[in-house]
């Protein structure tokens, strides 16, 4: 089951939870329970904003958003947290009310029967909340799970105080003020954690993941950070590297940490990695200075030999352009001024369906320039740090578009 099943579940089962407290609530007077039928009528606003953060933050990274829709989950929690301290208030205001005008209540077993259903289905729905909420790591959701905590406790009370009325009238009001002081306290608890997301705080047992990673392929590191956006970390990471390391070897020792960290810390989604004793990164390395230092040093080649300057196009087994960089194989265009010397389709030696290694491909066949839909920013860094430019082309777009600009010679065409 995921965060947004689980969410749209819950959708469904406070509608019926609301619409059973409003009927009886207004049947019987009690200001309680129609506070109670409220708050489960915002607690399906708030899983259908849940809901809609957890769609949003899926979306893939684009050019307007390289960094991805992560964020929205926790947008998602802000406004769920927001209901809440609405729904606090409202019940407040209520309560006191009801002390400067006190109705008489009506004492009614079906209506304490709604209430302990009400319980026992908005704690198992809490729990299941929160079950998810945190093997996934979603804020928006863990917030979904407090409000319907929030919820089954207030119940609770309401229950107290419909049994409490045939003694005392105003039980009603008291049971009231508790429900929505204990849901202004949860909001602000939820609230910081929400607001510390947004703000990209950091993320230490992240840190200490990824400094025992380290240490294990005893890899000093000189400086790390890391920042939470929704349910995802970034982090960018210094090590230090005997400056006798040949250059393919730095390459290779970046290359196998890089798939630990991100292999063995689910939550991490990118990581930059920065190499000290060669003042050189994936994210800061000059770009012509890695490509000279690529060409020189023995990066392993691959692909036909180069008559031109080298443009690759990933494309799919349709022979279509493919609509993400990593793919299983690519169109090889080689061109001099506006001339093409040469077209060749190359499958990707080192394409594995999680890890496509778009990047490797287009160092190894000596690209000058990709050209892509999309392109995820950890890879497009790499390719910009070794002097190979990006371009980003609309989607979806045809190989004769691409090649329009270009006259063809008489050079090879597979």
């Amino acid at each position: 089951m995921t965060p947004t099943i689980v969410s749209i579940i819950s959708v469904l089962v406070n509608l019926g939870l609301s619409i059973a407290k409003l009927v009886f609530g207004f049947l019987i007077g009690s200001v309680a329970l129609i506070a109670d039928g409220a708050h489960s009528g915002l607690d399906i606003l708030s899983s259908f904003v849940t809901y809609l953060g957890l769609k949003t933050a899926k979306k893939p990274v684009d050019e307007k958003h390289p960094y991805g829709y992560y964020r929205a989950e926790s947008l998602a929690g802000f406004l769920v947290a927001l209901l809440l301290a609405i729904t606090g208030i409202l019940i407040l205001k209520e309560a006191i009310q009801r002390f400067f005008g006190a109705e008489l209540v009506k004492f009614s077993i079906p209506a304490i029967l709604v209430v302990i259903v009400s319980i026992g289905v908005t704690e198992l729905m809490a729990r299941l909340k929160f079950r998810y909420g945190r093997k996934f790591q979603s804020l928006a959701l863990v917030a979904d799970a407090e409000h319907s905590r929030a919820d089954a406790l207030s119940s609770i009370g309401v229950l107290i105080g419909l049994v409490l009325i045939r003694y005392f009238n105003l039980a009603d009001a008291i049971v009231a003020v508790g429900i929505g002081g204990y849901i202004l306290f949860e909001t602000v608890k939820i609230g910081k954690e929400i607001t510390e997301s947004l703000l990209d705080v950091s993320n230490k047992e992240v840190e200490e993941r990824i400094k025992k990673i380290c240490s294990a392929h005893k890899i000093e590191i000189s400086s790390l950070r890391t920042r939470k956006i929704g349910n995802f970390n970034f982090a960018e990471i210094k090590i230090k590297l005997p400056p006798r390391l040949k250059v393919e070897e730095v390459q290779k020792i970046t290359d196998t940490l890089e798939e630990r960290l991100l292999s063995n810390i689910p939550e991490l989604r990118q990581i930059v990695i920065s190499i000290e004793a060669y003042e050189m990164a994936r994210s800061v390395l000059l770009p012509k200075l890695g490509k000279r230092i690529g060409e020189l040093k023995g990066f392993e080649k691959i692909g036909p030999k180069k008559l031109g300057e080298r443009i690759i196009v990933p494309i799919d087994e349709d022979g279509k352009p493919a609509s993400r960089f990593g793919a299983s194989q690519y169109l090889i265009i080689d061109k001099k001024e506006e001339e093409i010397l040469q077209k060749v389709i190359m499958k990707n030696p080192y394409f594995e369906k999680d890890s496509p290694k778009g990047a490797r491909f287009a160092k190894a066949v000596r690209a000058d320039k990709v050209l892509t839909p999309q392109i995820g920013p950890n890879a497009k860094q790499n390719l910009e740090n070794f002097g190979i430019e990006v371009e980003i082309i609309p989607s979806p777009k045809k190989i004769e578009e691409i090649l329009k600009g270009f006259k063809e010679g008489n050079g090879k065409k597979n």
